[in-house]
């Protein structure tokens, strides 16, 4: 965008339509539109006399064909972001209904067990992991005794405390490891989600499992 100013190489009294005027005050930045309008204006409002120095209107007319490439140029850029922005979207659709492990404490339930997967910093003499459903309130805790560091798959079969089977959908679990002298050992928690779908997040396509959304730079494993 462009802000216009009345260019003359001579003094002269050039007559201002009230319509103009108020396009000004209201337009400090004018588009392509308003500035063909204002050219118009002051073209026909000039003093037949004095009319304008020839140097002045082509600085008027490249300035219009300034703002007319800056307008093209963004409209192609936009075009452009939009159709990288389908690409990438129709580009996500074949990994609907794989299965992906992704960084993070997300338990995926359907219809039977679910696998929590995590990795121990080092051998843990105790090891207690808690399953929270979406409001964060602790449904199941698992106590699986002493685990060897690295990786570990356990499998929860989708019960709580009382032995009542939950509802599919997405659960949260947290891991406490404790060594032979009760410090805390590091557990990096992974989760095993299946894609349902793809959804536009602030205009980027996402992949989703339910209602979770899932970022790509976190997936670590695609099955």
């Amino acid at each position: 965008m462009a802000t216009i100013s009345s260019v003359t190489g001579q003094s002269t009294s050039t007559p201002t339509t009230p319509t103009a005027t108020a396009d000004l005050k209201g337009n400090q930045e004018l588009g392509r539109d308003d500035f063909l309008t204002l050219l118009v204006t002051q073209l026909k409002n000039q003093d037949p006399l004095k009319p304008m120095e020839s140097t002045a209107f082509v600085a008027e007319l490249a300035q219009f064909s300034q703002l007319e490439q800056s307008s093209k140029q963004v409209q192609l850029l936009q075009q452009s972001i939009t159709n990288q922005t389908d690409s990438l979207q129709y580009s996500l659709l074949p990994m609907v209904g794989r299965t992906v492990q992704v960084e993070g404490s997300v338990i995926d339930l359907k219809n039977g067990p679910a696998t929590l997967t995590y990795a121990l910093g080092g051998d843990a003499s105790a090891v207690k992991v808690t399953i929270m459903d979406q409001q964060g309130k602790a449904i199941r805790t698992l106590d699986l005794g002493s685990q060897g560091a690295g990786k570990q798959e356990v499998q929860w079969d989708g019960r709580n405390q009382n032995g009542s089977l939950m509802p599919a959908g997405l659960y949260q679990y947290r891991i406490a490891a404790k060594d032979v002298k009760g410090s805390p050992v590091v557990a990096a928690s992974s989760s095993i989600l299946t894609i349902t779908g793809v959804r536009m997040v602030n205009g980027t396509p996402q992949l989703v499992a339910g209602d979770q959304v899932i970022d790509r730079s976190n997936i670590v494993e695609l099955r």
